[in-house]
């Protein structure tokens, strides 16, 4: 497999004009950055008027096809690791890559999720900046660090670090030390508690009203200043949307799916507002049912509210709930084949591995 990183060194380096190509394109890095994530705010606190890193020869710049630097912020998920790699195929060579941020490197907090990929993995990075959030101080070493490269020919680290004696550290005769493996369990069930409040809110007296007898079957209450809540069997899912919509709420906000493992159920919660009448334009109705975990099947809204499409698709995906009526369920949306329900809290979570190097 061909070394990139070492082609475009060797091309600088080539011929009676390298000192001119090691010249231009050590003090012209335009960097395309593809922020993805938090990361995003130190490039551009590394560019602003305090570091001003563009003194040291280096500009972002939007246009792919027009850069040699590619600065990649942050987390890559595997929806846009595809992106990742376009962007990088169309920059022309020479090119060269740095990667800012602990989730970059080796996922940061989301080290265990389903959907992380190692950008590294993707494309061949020239340097690595750490950290959570990474410094101005850190991207503009590497900036340094990378015209070093261009202009010597080789790579050379920005950090030392000193040697250390093992066996003072961890003594001479004792047993082999392991470190302990990280306690990943699933937590007794949290409460999930949603009742009334008292709120100073007439409007939301009569909605309630309203509501309340149109809905002999649920229960209905305010919940916050502009929030209204339902609470009903699964059998009525429909019905209450249908009132809903009768209504003036005319789309939907989000729908989510709660998984309270210890009951074996699922709480699933759609909230919907209004587009079209303005006394209802500031509130958000949540109507939520409890369906079996064992076969979480309900109806589908999308004959009532289109918006409510992806969302079912994204709950299917992430806790495998069957929406009847939904021409997309059993299809992936978002995942990989090979991800199964990654949101159900006994979905099996990838556990870190350490090794204690000599």
């Amino acid at each position: 497999m061909k070394d990139v990183n070492a082609e475009n060194i060797e091309f600088l380096s080539s011929g009676v004009i390298a000192p001119v190509k090691k010249w231009g394109a050590k003090w012209s890095l335009w960097a395309v950055h593809l922020v993805t994530s938090c990361c995003g705010v130190e490039l551009a606190h590394a560019y602003a008027s305090g570091y001003d890193a563009e003194r040291w020869g280096s500009l972002n710049f939007g246009m792919m096809r027009q850069t040699n630097l590619i600065i990649v912020e942050g987390t890559i998920t595997k929806k846009m690791a595809r992106a990742l790699r376009i962007t990088w195929e169309q920059m022309p060579d020479p090119k060269f890559v740095i990667l800012i941020g602990a989730c970059g490197i080796e996922g940061g907090l989301f080290w265990n999720s389903y959907h992380i990929t190692r950008p590294w993995k993707i494309i061949p990075v020239d340097y690595f900046v750490p950290g959570c959030p990474p410094t101005p101080e850190g991207l503009i070493s590497a900036i340094r660090a990378l015209q070093k490269k261009i202009e010597r020919g080789e790579a050379k680290t920005t950090a030392e670090f000193r040697e250390a004696d093992l066996e003072k550290i961890l003594g001479k005769g004792e047993k082999e030390r392991k470190p302990p493996k990280p306690p990943l369990k699933i937590e007794p069930k949290p409460e999930i508690k949603i009742e009334p409040r008292e709120v100073e809110w007439e409007f939301g007296k009569e909605l309630v009203a309203k509501l309340s007898s149109k809905l002999p079957f649920a229960e209905v209450f305010v919940i916050d200043k502009n929030r209204v809540y339902i609470k009903s069997e699964s059998k009525f899912y429909r019905k209450v949307a249908e009132v809903l919509e009768k209504e003036g709420f005319d789309h939907v906000k989000s729908l989510n799916v709660i998984d309270v493992l210890h009951e074996k159920k699922f709480i699933v919660e759609c909230s919907v507002s209004s587009y079209s009448v303005k006394e209802l334009m500031p509130v958000i109705v949540t109507f939520s049912v409890e369906i079996s975990r064992e076969n979480p099947r309900i109806k589908s809204l999308i004959d009532i509210w289109p918006s409510i499409d992806y969302q079912e698709r994204e709950m299917h995906d992430f806790f495998g709930v069957w929406f009847e009526g939904n021409p997309w369920m059993g299809n992936k949306f978002l995942l990989a084949p090979e991800v199964e329900t990654p949101l159900r809290k006994d979905f099996k979570l990838e556990e870190p591995s350490y090794v204690l190097e000599g």
